[in-house]
């Protein structure tokens, strides 16, 4: 497992290039199964349209990358797509941009801009997070530290979960693998030792990126 960017969330965004209609759908996806799936989702979806160019990146056992122009000139529309994905050190991310022909002819250098811009406007919109391989901790903390922690947490921009009020104040917290020894023993030292922790599971957790 390793940490990887990619799209915040499945999106669209759709513009007019001289009288074209673009539209460029994205969804994550890990594995090639998925891509398909949603790349046959979208032609189904968009079946009237002019072309369905795609191109996806998701990381398997190996990085699997594909693209089709879809009766497009070729390497004037997946190419481009797949193009920006890869600009964007994007993984688990499909991209299929569809074009209702608005009967202007763009030609190849047109083309390429069109379906390129389309996708990177979309990848704007929808916005990016990196999936961060973190360490789960279950925290118990005295209720007359949790207004205090709580305020650290924020500076250091942890999350805490499931949060539950009883004896103590009990949550879940998750940790970056390479920060998570600094971050425990910060907390231990400022808080005199009496915040414990419970190691839980290590899982993905999608963070903010800010381009």
């Amino acid at each position: 497992m390793q940490n990887y960017r990619t799209i915040a969330t499945s999106g669209s965004f759709e513009k007019d290039i001289k009288k074209s209609r673009f539209i460029a759908h994205l969804a994550q996806t890990n594995s090639e199964d998925e891509a398909k799936t949603f790349i046959q989702k979208i032609r189904d979806q968009e079946s009237s349209a002019t072309h369905n160019c795609t191109a996806f990146v998701v990381l398997e056992n190996v990085q699997i990358e594909r693209m089709s122009d879809d009766g497009e000139p070729s390497g004037t529309a997946g190419s481009p797509i797949l193009n920006v994905l890869q600009q964007n050190d994007l993984q688990n991310v499909t991209a299929v941009v569809t074009r209702y022909f608005g009967g202007i002819k763009l030609g190849a250098g047109g083309l390429i801009r069109a379906y390129s811009s389309t996708t990177a406007d979309a990848i704007k919109e929808i916005g990016l997070v990196e999936n961060r391989i973190q360490q789960g901790y279950l925290l118990s903390i005295p209720y007359n530290l949790y207004d205090k922690f709580e305020n650290y947490a924020k500076n250091e921009k942890i999350t805490l979960e499931d949060k539950n009020f009883s004896t103590d104040v009990k949550c879940n917290v998750f940790l970056d693998l390479t920060e998570q020894d600094n971050l425990i023993q910060d907390i231990k030292d400022q808080f005199q030792n009496q915040i414990t922790f419970e190691k839980t599971d290590t899982e993905f957790k999608q963070v903010p990126i800010k381009d």
